[in-house]
């Protein structure tokens, strides 16, 4: 099996999920008898249509932030989505689990469903107490992870993507990541710690790489943690981590991460202008978690093991956690 997010292990058990809560009818007779009433009576105004969108949201739910919206259940959703997501420390929350487990689901799948359909327990017993819209778009996540994963290679990868992006976007404006899932913001608002998750813990499903690697292990393979040849073969790869990185780095909110993002870039950007040597980003990379752990953000460990090969997520202190070898 393939570990990738370098992310602390999540402890995944079996949960029931939410039942259904039955609504009372016990005034239906009494409310009929009262429309007749006002029949035979001739002098009842007709009702005034509800207006349409009213403090409410299409999925029936008030939108965070409007000021009709019930703030039990803003509430809820917050802590939900926020616990999903990890705001604000961004610390292995379950979203990274669940991107390693899809990423991981076409090879091992078949072999294990059973690891999967906990994946989806879990999702759902974080949103149990969150909005009806909010239930629903986590169940269509938890239900990929049910029924999915057991095709192998034949998996519908755009069915996860549709519904990962259903659950940010029903998390929109209480959790800062799936804010920037569905609508990135301008330049240089991206909370720093955001940014340094995903680069250094965040599994690489839904972008170029499309595995369960996270971005460092995938740069190591290109350009080296210490001195390499870059891969003549691979440099539409290049590309797409160096666009990544530009990416993130227009947009971090801390100057300091975005100098050790750019330092991590210079290698990339050599390899495009035709300079197929590295000097590794060992250095580049120490001197963008200092400035990552500057603004509370938790970088794990890179270490060598006895091949030279960088060991992704080495366990931080106290930590039980998955590595990945690069």
């Amino acid at each position: 099996m393939t570990i990738g997010s370098g992310a602390a292990a999540v402890t995944s058990g079996s949960r029931q999920r939410r039942s259904g809560h039955s609504r009372s009818r016990a005034l239906t007779g009494i409310a009929a008898f009262a429309a007749a009433a006002a029949l035979l009576g001739g002098c009842t105004d007709p009702a005034p249509e509800p207006t349409p969108g009213a403090g409410v949201s299409d999925g029936g739910g008030a939108a965070p932030g409007d000021p009709t919206a019930d703030p039990a259940a803003e509430a809820a959703l917050e802590t939900a989505c926020t616990e999903f997501y990890g705001d604000p420390d961004y610390t292995a929350p379950l979203s990274r689990v669940v991107l390693d487990r899809a990423a991981t689901a076409p090879d091992i799948g078949p072999s294990d469903p059973f690891f999967y359909t906990m994946t989806g327990d879990d999702i759902d017993a974080v949103f149990d107490a969150a909005p009806e819209e909010a239930q629903q778009a986590a169940t269509a996540l938890a239900e990929w992870f049910r029924t999915e994963p057991e095709h192998g290679q034949d998996a519908d990868r755009d069915g996860f993507r549709d519904a990962w992006e259903g659950l940010a976007a029903a998390c929109q404006g209480a959790s800062t990541a799936a804010t920037w899932i569905i609508e990135p913001g301008e330049d240089g608002t991206k909370p720093a710690p955001l940014v340094c998750s995903r680069i250094y813990d965040t599994p690489s499903t839904l972008i170029h790489f499309a595995n369960a690697n996270v971005l460092t292990s995938n740069m190591f393979r290109l350009v080296g943690l210490g001195g390499r040849n870059v891969p003549a073969e691979r440099m539409d790869d290049v590309q797409a981590t160096e666009d990544l990185l530009a990416r993130e780095s227009a947009a971090v909110d801390d100057e300091a991460v975005r100098a050790g993002i750019d330092a991590v870039r210079v290698p990339f950007q050599d390899a495009l202008q035709g300079d197929m040597w590295s000097d590794g980003i060992q250095q580049p990379l120490d001197q963008l978690a200092a400035a990552c752990r500057d603004v509370g953000y938790d970088v794990p460990a890179v270490v060598e093991d006895e091949d030279n090969s960088a060991v992704v997520g080495a366990p931080r202190p106290g930590d039980q956690q998955d590595q990945e070898t690069a």
